[in-house]
């Protein structure tokens, strides 16, 4: 099963709990394959929102085809506060924000960076990196990934 077809079926589920689908990872494990659901909400998704998405994702994982006589292992969280981006529009309300990226290709000799969000426009996404402007198809992205800034986030919970 593709990811985009496991996505339809989280979509409602999450949805009907007053949350959104953040996004999915699909691990491959030695014995059983894990799926890995990410879900938020507007005052942000609580761990009760999570247990309730689980149970019903079970549920609805068994009525499908492809689950059936299958053994997986789901985790629903939220994405947290070094949260992953799986679309580039998810990025939109980060601006100024710093992220740890993981690029496919070379960047001065580097695939791993931290650079500062500057830029989103459809799937083009424009970092500042060593004081230059950088613009990167996100989909040449292995892992974006924000950089939280510990001190701004002690400062404003004082």
């Amino acid at each position: 099963m593709r990811i985009e077809e496991i996505e339809n079926i989280i979509e409602p589920v999450a949805t009907s709990h007053g949350c959104s689908l953040w996004g999915v990872d699909l691990l491959r494990g030695k014995k059983r394959p894990t799926i890995r659901v990410y879900i938020d909400a507007i005052a942000g998704a609580t761990i009760d929102d999570c247990e309730k998405i689980a149970k019903d994702l079970n549920y609805e994982f068994a009525l499908e085809d492809d689950f059936i006589d299958q053994d997986y292992v789901l985790e629903v969280s939220t994405p947290g506060i070094d949260r992953k981006f799986f679309k580039a529009d998810q990025l939109e309300s980060f601006l100024t924000e710093e992220f740890n990226l993981k690029l496919k290709e070379n960047k001065d000799g580097k695939k791993s960076i931290i650079a500062k969000l500057t830029k989103v426009q459809n799937n083009i996404v424009s970092f500042n990196y060593m004081d230059e402007e950088i613009n990167i198809d996100f989909s040449d992205l292995d892992l974006c990934r924000l950089k939280p800034n510990f001190e701004e986030l002690m400062r404003v919970n004082k």
